[in-house]
């Protein structure tokens, strides 16, 4: 065999093992979020590019919700639960749970921190086959309220997490749903991870 025929083997060998770990790479669901600032008994939308909001960190002003949207992109099973993870740095507690609301036929668990931790979850889960987010479609009316105490920092995505009946997608990122979404793999979402 000639040196150049081995090298042109190799590659193909090696390519079409690599297809398959570029085509799991694609996300299967995606999560995208309004985020709302409580200013009087009204709620204000904020986008990414929006300026922080007087009283946005301060206690009794500071209350904020996220309203999100569950896309089932191509996952085969429906998707049954959502998690929503907050304070996921596990720094310090920017965000403190206030409250949940879920879907018709979905249950919400609220999630505490372990001791001497900061990061939390919301878990959304139906048991209802109707209720469950099927391939293809999504669902809306996802919702929760939390406390802010980030000074001038807007909250901004998280991770997330999607189940089904024989998968699972972990560790993806939610982003503004009235914004051009970052790709995961871009230099923005990159920096966005270390704010």
């Amino acid at each position: 065999m000639t040196k150049k025929l081995l090298i042109f083997l190799t590659v193909l060998v090696v390519g079409c093992f690599l297809v398959p770990l570029v085509a799991d790479a694609l996300p299967k669901g995606d999560v995208a979020y309004r985020l709302y600032h409580k200013e009087g008994s009204n709620w204000v939308r904020y986008l990414p590019s929006s300026g922080f909001p007087s009283g946005g960190a301060t206690f009794g002003t500071n209350l904020w919700k996220y309203e999100y949207t569950v896309w089932n992109l191509t996952f085969v099973a429906d998707i049954y639960q959502f998690y929503a993870f907050f304070n996921s740095d596990d720094v310090d507690s920017t965000a403190v749970y206030s409250s949940a609301v879920a879907p018709t036929n979905w249950t919400i668990l609220y999630m505490p921190p372990a001791s001497q931790h900061y990061n939390w979850k919301e878990r959304f889960k139906t048991l209802v086959a109707a209720a469950r987010i099927k391939p293809g479609s999504s669902l809306s009316g996802f919702v929760v309220e939390f406390r802010w105490n980030k000074p001038g920092v807007l909250p901004g995505f998280q991770m997330y997490e999607l189940t089904t009946a024989n998968d699972s997608e972990t560790s993806q990122y939610t982003h503004d749903q009235d914004a051009t979404p970052v790709e995961p793999a871009t230099w923005g979402r990159i920096k966005g991870l270390f704010r």
